[in-house]
């Protein structure tokens, strides 16, 4: 954790070199910039382990980067918010922060949420210079269950191979890449359908109620997909990936 490099996108100066401050004295590595362009130049030197982004930035804003971050990485994200309306936070969540802090803040808090937000993203990074580099044949497992990527192939702990569509395999996959975080229905819509879908966003809950139903089929009494009301769900079991099958 201690060495991270942590991008904060912040427009003003003074905000930002206490920031930067803070975050150095405690051992990280730290880039301070005031835009969203400055932020993409950095993290293409340096991939970045954590963002912190400010909600109201002139011209590309936290929210509108969240959302285009999410498409393509799983980096860890605390938006920086001077508001106090609880519509700003719910949706930055929504789009697919982990956490947030609303000015002002102590430097206590800042570094305590820092901490909890690198313990569980722990290796992701943007960008994710290994995401194409992955083999295709990984097998993630979880509580006795093993997704083939390469095979689109979901086998149970009692040694069967439960049927699944392509759907419920992008959603479930995208559930075992990144356990133990909230992902929003629009992030997994995305992952799911596509950035061009334009169907009811309610419909990932259809899906996460079919994956409900494969996994209970055979552990009745399992909890794996938690709803956070509001927001969207939670993949609780631990993830143990395969890359050689062989």
């Amino acid at each position: 954790m201690i060495g991270s490099h942590i991008v904060v996108v912040e427009d003003d100066p003074d905000t930002r070199e206490e920031i930067e401050d803070c975050l150095k004295l405690d051992g990280f590595v730290v880039s301070a910039v005031a835009s969203a362009e400055a932020m993409r130049t950095t993290v293409h030197a340096r991939p970045a382990d954590l963002l912190l982004l400010d909600l109201s930035l002139p011209g590309e804003d936290g929210l509108t980067m969240t959302k285009a971050i999410r498409r393509e990485s799983d980096v860890a994200i605390i938006m920086v918010t001077g508001r106090n309306e609880e519509i700003d936070r719910v949706l930055g969540l929504e789009l697919g922060a982990d956490d947030y802090i609303t000015k002002p803040f102590s430097t206590r808090e800042l570094l305590a949420r820092v901490r909890n937000v690198l313990r569980r993203t722990k290796g992701r990074q943007y960008p994710d210079l290994n995401r194409d580099m992955s083999p295709a044949s990984s097998l993630y497992e979880f509580e006795g269950w093993q997704l083939d990527v390469d095979r689109y192939k979901l086998t149970g702990p009692d040694q069967a191979d439960h049927p699944i569509t392509t759907a419920e395999f992008r959603l479930l996959q995208s559930f075992v890449e990144a356990p133990n975080r909230v992902h929003s229905r629009e992030y997994l819509l995305d992952r799911t359908h596509g950035t061009s879908w334009a169907g009811y966003d309610r419909s990932i809950d259809g899906l996460v109620s079919r994956l409900r139903k494969i996994f209970s089929s055979v552990q009745p009494d399992q909890n794996f997909i938690v709803t956070v009301r509001g927001t969207g769900y939670v993949f609780t079991p631990g993830v143990r990936v395969i890359e050689d099958k062989a």
